[in-house]
Parts: structure tokens; C-alpha cells; sequence
């Protein structure tokens, strides 16, 4: 095992972990950041690549029957971490990984050898910026099976810390795709014959008891605030709503996504 006794909390192999309250490793820099246990162990157990994983020293020796032997570990006093991170930190282990490129959403080129299956699901979201509602949106994906994730435009980075422990490392079990244009993306999909469901509360959409789906569908789910943009609902074929009681006018978006998703999924 390659596990290395940090001395000074200035070592430029911890850079990566410096003061992460008040700084996020962003798309550019390449690398994220994973903080726990449990998600260490899911990183480990994906296909990412790892740079190093940062033991605090009073866990080691628990950490010596599951940490991989061809990564970096750097060991660092438990007294240091606060001054290093930024914060008091209990759960004795962070790791560094390479963000896995992001590509563009291509259906036609996903679906060119074999026709879109017609129970596939997936989901786009469109300016959803809080990281708790994205990482709890992956965490449903994950568990209703939902492989396909496609991010578009003024959203939160799907790689922040927050993101990643709401979604307890689920996110790292998904395909995540981008989208540079919602309308260009929702088009690529009619032509595949993808349905797109847009979850909104406009007077034209369906409630969703009333909904049967017939053949692959894609879920979209637009900014905490306002919604998706109108231009995204009126391209998507149908809207769907749930209806709510006791002058309840809206649910959080992570909310109305796992009762959509499960109802979506269920009668596919």
C-alpha cells in the first residue's frame, strides 16, 4: 500500500483538499472531491479514476483492509485536518478523483446500432442549481434504475461535495451527459421516438394517474424556483402534474422527482 505520512499540512500533494469550505474544485480543475467513508468506498468501487484518498491518522489502521494498494494514500494528523480542509471533520476520509468527461447528448449516436428500448427512462434537468435537490435526484435515478442523466443549461456542478454525499455516491453509478440546448436535445429525442415529459403545473398537463406511457421517455425537471422555462414545456410532447391537496401549491423539485420517476418507471 502506498500510504504516505504527511508532515507539514503545506505538502502540495494535499492542494486538492485545502480549505474546501470556503472553495469547490470546479468543472475546469479536472478533479472532485469525495468526503466519507461511504463514498470513498463507492469511488473505489467505480469506474473512476482516483489521485489520492486523505486518511485522517486515527483511522488508519481501520481503513488498512479496504484501501487499494495501487493509490496514494496520504496520512495526515487528526489535529492538522481542521487547519488543512477548513472545518471540523469527523469522518476520517476524503478522496480526490478525475472527473470522467461529460459528453454531449447524442440519442442518434446512443441508439445507432440497436432502436431505443421502449422501457428506457432517463432524465434532463434545466437549471436545477441547488446541489441537496440534484444529489437527491441521483440518488432516485440510482435507485429506480435510471442509467441515463442529461444536465442542461444553469446547473449546479453535478460533481460539488454537496452533490455527491446528498447523493450518497450514487451519482457515481450514472451516465451523465450535458446539454448546451434543451430544444436542440428534446428534438434529437422526437426523432427517436422518445417521449418527453415535462414536469410542470401548466392547465395543459396531464395529473399523473392519468398518464401511460408508450414506448422510451425522457423526465424533465426544471429550476427550484420558477420551473422549467416555457420554450422546454411547450417542446415537450406531454406535461406532467401532481395534484396536491390542502392548497399546497408546489413540492420540492427532488420531491415531485422521485414520485414521478417511481409512477414513470413502474408502468413502463
Amino acid at each position: 500500500m502506498k500510504i504516505e505520512f504527511i508532515e507539514s499540512i503545506q505538502d502540495p500533494r494535499l492542494d486538492p483538499y485545502r480549505n474546501l469550505r470556503t472553495t469547490n474544485l470546479t468543472r475546469t480543475s479536472g478533479r472532485f472531491i469525495a468526503e466519507s467513508r461511504p463514498l470513498v468506498q463507492r469511488l473505489l468501487a467505480s469506474r473512476l479514476q482516483i489521485e489520492s484518498i486523505l486518511v485522517d491518522q486515527d483511522d488508519l489502521q481501520e481503513a488498512t483492509g479496504w484501501l487499494p494498494e495501487e493509490t496514494s494514500i496520504l496520512v495526515v494528523p487528526h489535529s492538522q485536518i481542521p487547519q488543512l480542509i477548513g472545518f471540523n471533520f469527523h469522518r476520517g476520509f476524503m478522496a480526490c478523483g478525475i472527473r470522467p468527461p461529460m459528453p454531449l447528448w447524442d440519442p442518434e449516436s446512443q441508439w445507432k446500432e440497436n432502436p431505443c428500448p421502449a422501457g428506457w427512462t432517463a432524465v434532463m434537468l434545466v437549471g436545477v442549481q441547488d446541489p441537496e435537490n440534484m444529489g437527491s435526484i441521483f440518488r432516485s435515478c440510482a435507485a429506480l434504475g435510471i442509467q441515463d442523466v442529461v444536465l442542461g443549461p444553469n446547473c449546479v456542478d453535478p460533481f460539488a461535495r454537496r452533490v455527491l454525499r446528498v447523493s450518497m455516491g450514487n451519482a457515481f453509478k450514472l451516465s451523465l451527459h450535458r446539454s448546451d440546448s434543451a430544444i436542440d436535445s428534446l428534438e434529437a429525442a422526437h426523432r427517436l421516438g422518445i417521449e418527453s415529459l415535462a414536469a410542470c403545473l401548466s392547465p395543459t398537463s396531464i395529473e399523473l394517474r392519468a398518464f401511460r406511457r408508450s414506448g422510451p421517455a425522457m423526465v424533465l425537471f426544471g429550476n427550484e424556483a420558477h420551473g422549467l422555462p416555457q420554450e422546454c414545456i411547450e417542446a415537450c410532447v406531454r406535461g406532467l402534474r401532481i395534484d396536491m391537496a390542502f392548497g399546497t401549491d408546489s413540492l420540492n423539485v427532488s420531491v415531485a422527482a422521485g414520485i414521478l420517476l417511481h409512477y414513470v418507471c413502474r408502468i413502463a
